[in-house]
């Protein structure tokens, strides 16, 4: 009970026992507590990824969105590593109606074939970090066109580019518009990148779609290559898109653990 308001080694110093003590009974009291997690009245779950080492060690974490729970962890990210649990699932969360992930090829496998029923819905953040990698990949690709004056007003413009237009202070707004006047590619994509921020705020799941089929379109007619494949890869994941305005999920509580 002391360890749900303070650290380990604050609770061994004022008991006077030592700090593998107090962690010994702490992990006593979690498998206790996690041994047997009821999942009846579970209806939406976060799935997502951690580092656990330097490299490429992973766990995966399913979390409980509506209380914030972690429900579940296992070392790994493939299908093998997860199926386990999702059967379980299938099996004991009879209210469960959807799962919020990122476009993880492994977790869409797993959870089509174990869980066909449960809608994917893709994470907002991690689909708005892909447009812009996409962005950024453009930026890298234009660079090298650009005469000497205008590679020196693009120098180091980097992270300004990939922040919210309508959060810039005034003198940065000006700064993204005199980088943007150097280079029409660069142009198109830094406006569709932002565009597709209003997808996420589209009220009903018939403008969502509607606003989706355009921005393909949009993004296809500019002829520029990294941004058709991004609308090949939206175009493919359209229905896990489209799922976030039925049920309105994202990672945010597994980022926050």
């Amino acid at each position: 009970d002391l360890l749900s308001m303070s650290t380990v080694l604050d609770v061994s110093r004022l008991l006077g026992i030592s700090w593998n003590v107090v962690k010994r009974i702490h992990k006593m009291k979690l498998k206790k507590l996690y041994k047997k997690v009821d999942l009846k009245d579970v209806k939406y779950i976060s799935l997502d990824e951690f580092a656990i080492k330097k490299g490429y060690e992973y766990m995966s974490a399913f979390t409980d969105i509506e209380s914030g729970r972690i429900i579940h962890a296992v070392e790994g990210r493939t299908v093998k590593d997860i199926t386990p649990f999702l059967l379980r699932l299938k099996k004991e969360a009879k209210n469960l109606k959807a799962i919020a992930m990122d476009m993880s090829v492994p977790y869409i496998t797993a959870i089509t074939e174990v869980l066909p029923e449960i809608d994917i819905v893709f994470d907002h953040f991690h689909v708005n970090a892909l447009m812009n990698k996409a962005l950024d990949e453009v930026r890298k690709e234009q660079q090298g066109n650009l005469n000497e004056r205008e590679q020196k007003v693009l120098k180091g413009q980097r992270f300004l580019l990939l922040r919210n237009y309508k959060d810039l202070q005034p003198e940065f707004k000006d700064r993204v518009e005199a980088i943007l006047q150097v280079n029409e590619p660069l142009l198109k994509a830094y406006v569709l990148k932002e565009q597709f921020r209003l997808f996420w705020e589209q009220k009903t799941l018939k403008e969502a779609w509607i606003f989706l089929d355009q921005w393909i379109s949009d993004a296809i007619e500019t002829g520029i290559s990294k941004l058709k494949r991004m609308a090949k890869t939206l175009d493919n994941h359209r229905i896990g898109l489209l799922n976030y305005f039925k049920h309105r999920i994202s990672n945010a509580a597994a980022e926050g653990i």
